[in-house]
């Protein structure tokens, strides 16, 4: 928490109060009506800034979502890193059962 001032004065809130009843005046002129009022030096800068900072929209709160996960394999993809899809063994194993093994294996080498 922030240490309270020796002199008691806000300046930021100083600045707020005044550009709420005065908003249409310029920061040059806001900085040295402020500057007399509570006795501390305001440049126009730091006026403009709170008046922007008053004027912005509230910041979002809330938690960021999740990190993108790995993307499915796709069967293109499953094809050219060395993977087999699993319709692929389905149909490899009514082949085989239909055919027997010596019969599939012979075929596999003649279309391979």
């Amino acid at each position: 928490m922030a240490k309270p001032r020796k002199n008691g004065v806000n300046v930021s809130a100083a600045i707020r109060d005044y550009l709420k009843v005065n908003a249409d005046i310029g920061p040059t002129d806001a900085a040295a009506a402020i500057s007399k009022q509570i006795g501390k030096k305001v440049t126009p800068t730091y006026v403009s800034n709170i008046k922007t900072l008053m004027s912005a929209k509230p910041k979002k709160k809330g938690r960021r979502g999740r990190k993108p996960g790995r993307a499915a394999v796709t069967a293109r993809a499953a094809h050219s890193n060395g993977g087999v899809q699993l319709a692929t063994i389905e149909a490899m194993k009514t082949i085989v059962g239909q055919l027997g093994p010596t019969t599939a294996h012979q075929l596999i080498d003649l279309l391979a």
